[in-house]
């Protein structure tokens, strides 16, 4: 069964059987006298009941009445045991969202291969298509996955099987058949034009860096031009920040600097393998630009993929980084979490360089959970950067590593509920030390720490701070 983008797999075979009809099932004890090779959509209240050991019978009865799917329409938490025997009652788990009639008629229409549903594939398709990068493996794939059928690739030729009705035997060509000719021909001339990694390529890698660099009201502006040059900023990101492990070798400080120089080369080198390795990863529109002192690597995709889509984005640096890094450079890689949208690309990029900050190991990944990762989406927009910039503005006027040191000191002391010892304990400073920099502190800012609610909003800003 071809799977409609409305549907998101959660588990089960990876590839449904092929499918007769669909079925709306209201409670979860009319599985069982289902029709095999059914489609089983259960509704709302219907999902809501599959719930623990409940989704485990459901799918039981799903497997013995021969469905080939269960579509759950409503949040519902997926356990080993159930996910267990979906795969071995070959019974797709699927999950989607949006009007109930809607997707049933959605199903209906894949299942029977109308012409309706052929003429949303090709559409999907040509989308596809046109950003698959002219490379033809990719083309192949990103044409194959959205008509649900195998495309071949030879060179700007494309080809794929006959194709037949999932409900019964085609009469000459099906209604897909035809709209799966016309995107071939459309593949033929995407392939033949070449890859996209010339002069629009840097055109996108230029505006990409304006993007994350700009402010937010300025990346606004620059959106539909973005869109017409074909970035996908609407999709869901991650972003892949690869800089130089050693900084001090490589000062960005200075780029005049030999050591700034040496940075950029190998940034350079770096930006012109990042398209050549990516186009052969696939999976992804990848876009790329070296943004301030970094190489950043942008995996996009149309849908959330929640975390086995993160498991597959960090597989995907790993490889990623091995194929860039020049003969004797030593590259570190930080990957975000996925996020939407245009103001999602800014946090993931920000998340991404958090993640190389708080770690020193080659490959880091943003922390999934947590304060940060609330505080990061928080201090993405304009807004929250001028507050906690106005609440800290006396201390990073100080500038360097005094500003650096006494944030240091504000954060410990407050994160340990305004204990000199424990904070004295962490910096490895002497409590007196502590003590002594706290009420220094006080008088810049001219803060009372005793005061519950100014105490938690300069803790909230220490930490939003160390994403800068």
């Amino acid at each position: 069964m071809y799977l409609l983008e409305e549907l998101r797999p959660l588990a089960g075979p990876d590839t449904p059987a092929a499918a007769s009809g669909v079925r709306l099932v209201e409670d979860l004890g009319g599985i069982a006298g289902q029709p095999p090779g059914s489609v089983l959509v259960l509704t709302g209240a219907a999902s809501r009941q599959a719930a623990g050991y409940r989704l485990d019978v459901a799918l039981r009865d799903a497997a013995a009445a021969g469905a080939v799917a269960l579509v759950l329409t409503a949040e519902t938490e997926v356990d080993r045991s159930a996910a267990a025997l979906a795969e071995r009652g070959g019974v797709a788990l699927l999950a989607a969202g949006g009007d109930l009639a809607e997707l049933v008629v959605a199903i209906d229409r894949a299942i029977a291969g109308d012409a309706a549903d052929a003429l949303v594939r090709a559409a999907r398709a040509a989308e596809a298509v046109t950003h698959a990068g002219g490379a033809p493996e990719r083309i192949a794939e990103a044409a194959g996955a959205a008509l649900g059928l195998t495309v071949h690739a030879d060179g700007t030729t494309f080809t794929t099987s006959p194709v037949r009705s999932e409900a019964g035997p085609g009469r000459g060509g099906t209604h897909l058949d035809r709209a799966a000719g016309i995107v071939l021909r459309l593949a033929s001339l995407a392939a033949a034009a070449g890859p996209a990694d010339e002069l629009p390529g840097r055109s996108r890698a230029q505006l990409l860096t304006e993007l994350l660099v700009a402010s937010e009201n300025q990346a606004q502006e620059l959106a539909p031009r973005a869109r017409a040059l074909g970035l996908p900023i609407d999709d869901w990101h991650v972003v892949l920040r690869l800089e130089p492990a050693d900084p001090a070798s490589t000062s960005a400080a200075d780029p005049a600097s030999d050591g700034g120089q040496e940075r950029y080369a190998l940034l350079e080198t770096a930006a012109s393998r990042a398209v050549r390795a990516a186009r052969e990863l696939g999976g992804a529109a990848w876009n790329a630009a070296i943004a301030g002192d970094a190489l950043i690597v942008v995996r996009s995709q149309r849908r959330d993929q929640g975390r086995a889509g993160l498991r597959e984005a960090v597989r995907d640096a790993a490889r990623l980084l091995e194929r860039v890094r020049p003969a004797g450079a030593d590259l570190r890689c930080g990957v975000s979490t996925a996020r939407q949208g245009l103001l999602g690309l800014r946090t993931s990029a920000s998340e991404a360089r958090t993640a190389l900050r708080r770690s020193p190991l080659p490959l880091v990944t943003y922390d999934l959970a947590g304060l940060d990762r609330m505080l990061e989406e928080w201090y993405a927009s304009d807004a929250a950067r001028h507050a906690v910039r106005e609440l800290l503005q006396p201390i990073l006027d100080l500038g360097g590593e005094r500003a650096g040191h006494l944030l240091a000191i504000l954060r410990a002391y407050l994160d340990h509920n305004g204990s000199p010892a424990r904070a004295a304990e962490e910096l490895h400073l002497h409590r007196n030390a502590v003590s002594r920099n706290v009420r220094r502190i006080e008088t810049l800012l001219h803060a009372d720490l005793d005061d519950p609610q100014q105490r938690l909003a300069l803790q909230l800003a220490c930490r939003a701070a160390s994403f800068r």
